[in-house]
């Protein structure tokens, strides 16, 4: 016999069944499983019924937890409790949990206890719980133990507290949340706002909206923002998203109430945090794209080693590999590899990414730190999804970006690379205006951004020179004005004539960026013209 009582025999095809489970041959693990039970083994009845319950085989499941809970197995009696659990025979159900129980199972006292508070039997509950708490510190059993003494804030607070803040040690969100209204109860503001930021940690769907109220009932709308987004972003609560929508268009700031009152159904663009980001390195990425692509322009054979950070293209083989992330062609999501479970977060090419979440959490960015993003609402998600990946590589040095299909072509994974054999695209006064403006038909908003990192990238010393107009009221009366650099449209002097009856510019001198390059070969004078919506009107370089 072996140490558990059990027939040697028994006990060795039992291993075996284990032992074929962690192979990941469950054929084979049930059948000796099977036969161990037929030996005498009683555990393995309870193992065969866990392989069953997996495979979605529940009838037959429950027929070999009722064998192995028969012959004495606590976790098998509290398996067919929850079964009659689901098929709503609660006597049934409490009958089998109070074995379970009796046995020692903490999940039979936890569930015996629910069904007697169910009905009415508070005191005998209570001593469930505690049983569960003692048996395996199990925080859904202090968890319903504060309930009971809290009593919706009519009842022991001090108890409540108490045990709230153990279910909370043990990670329960709802713990912790609950704990902030008992402390609230018991007149301790400064304690609630503490349990709530611990359940917010949590991933508590409705805490981090209730520190943001907080934070606007004290008119500190600057710290509540900082919430919302937060809650919008973790848990993807539609009310928050509601009250940051609300709060930008009060401010006057459109572009940031439509992208955040649309988030949780799904964004159609960037964020404009995303935008003012991505637009100043655009046109610059966008050349250093082209020559990779134009380098390494067939690619029929791609492998990568997350180890070595390596890729190899054709035989090519690359250093400096990122494992930026995957896009789903089922859902239209991105999944920022840093958030893929299926990742060891551990290997070399997985290293950099931590540079762009830093980034995109100091800088507030949404599509940078948020680990899934949603894109099937952009009107191409695809190729949104890869443009942000483009931007984002930028932030740690790569050269290039590129995709390969994974999933029998279910997805893609997007992969960066920064080898040094990689040419850097130099700049070239011929490309430059067809580059500035693919990049500004990317970035309609931000098309000052677009030109003023284009040239900086390239070290080019720039003036900026605001529009001047002159508008003629309808009695022929002129003024002229001298615009801001940006918004035109929007200074309030401007809006003023602008919007008079019968006001119109009679001239008009463009606002303009220029830029020049001193310190190469020949100097090169780089100019672009803007509209009053500061678009681009024309580009022009030369040199000398």
């Amino acid at each position: 016999m072996s140490d558990a009582g059990y027939p040697s025999e028994a006990t060795d095809l039992y291993e075996q069944g284990l032992q074929a489970r962690r192979e990941g041959d469950r054929a084979e693990a049930a059948r000796h499983f099977r036969e161990a039970f037929e030996k005498g083994h009683a555990l393995a009845a309870h193992e065969l019924g866990v392989l069953l319950a997996g495979r979605g085989e529940d009838a037959e499941a429950e027929e070999w937890f009722r064998r192995a809970a028969g012959q004495g197995i606590a976790k098998s009696a509290f398996e067919v409790g929850y079964a009659a659990e689901r098929r709503g025979d609660l006597e049934e159900a409490e009958r089998w949990h109070r074995q379970a129980a009796d046995a020692g199972d903490a999940g039979g006292c936890l569930n015996l206890g629910v069904l007697l508070g169910r009905r009415g039997a508070q005191d005998e509950a209570k001593q469930c719980y505690l049983r569960a708490w003692e048996l395996d510190r199990e925080d859904k059993a202090a968890f319903n133990l504060a309930a009971i003494y809290d009593d919706d804030g009519k009842g022991d607070l001090v108890a409540a507290a108490e045990w709230y803040g153990k279910a909370a040690d043990r990670g329960n969100a709802g713990a912790a949340f609950n704990l902030g209204f008992v402390w609230q109860d018991r007149g301790e503001p400064g304690k609630r706002l503490e349990a709530w930021r611990r359940a917010a940690d949590l991933m508590h769907p409705k805490a981090a909206d209730a520190i943001a109220d907080v934070h606007l009932s004290q008119r500190n709308v600057e710290e509540a923002v900082t919430w919302l987004r937060r809650s919008v972003l973790e848990v993807g609560n539609e009310k928050s998203a509601r009250k940051l929508g609300d709060i930008y268009a009060r401010a006057g700031r459109q572009r940031m109430a439509d992208f955040w009152s649309g988030f949780p159904a799904g964004p159609t663009f960037y964020s404009p945090e995303f935008q003012a980001f991505a637009s100043e390195r655009s046109a610059a990425a966008i050349q250093q794209q082209d020559l990779f692509n134009e380098t390494y322009a067939a690619m029929n054979h791609v492998e990568w080693d997350l180890k070595e950070a390596t890729v190899s293209m054709d035989g090519r083989r690359l250093q400096g590999l990122t494992v930026l992330g995957s896009f789903s062609n089922l859902s239209q999501t991105w999944l920022w590899t840093w958030a893929n479970e299926t990742y060891d977060q551990d290997v070399p090419a997985l290293a950099e990414l931590r540079r762009i979440r830093e980034f995109g959490e100091r800088h507030q960015i949404p599509e940078l730190v948020k680990g899934e993003f949603d894109y099937s609402r952009f009107n191409h998600p695809a190729e949104g999804a890869f443009t942000m990946a483009i931007a984002a590589a930028t932030l740690i040095g790569a050269k290039a970006v590129f995709f390969v299909s994974i999933n029998d072509g279910k997805g893609r994974l997007v992969l960066a690379v920064d080898d040094p054999s990689i040419p850097t695209a130099d700049f070239d006064r011929f490309a430059a205006p067809r580059l500035l403006s693919r990049a500004a038909e990317v970035w309609p908003h931000e098309q000052l951004r677009v030109v003023r990192g284009f040239m900086e990238h390239h070290g080019f010393e720039t003036e900026e020179t605001p529009a001047d107009i002159v508008v003629e009221q309808a009695g022929g009366h002129q003024v002229a004005i001298r615009c801001p650099m940006g918004n035109a449209k929007a200074h309030p002097e401007i809006g003023y004539f602008l919007d008079q009856n019968g006001t119109q510019i009679v001239k008009h001198s463009p606002a303009r960026i220029q830029g020049h390059r001193p310190d190469a070969e020949q100097a090169i004078r780089l100019t672009v013209l803007f509209d009053l919506d500061d678009r681009i009107m024309r580009i022009s370089s030369e040199t000398g």
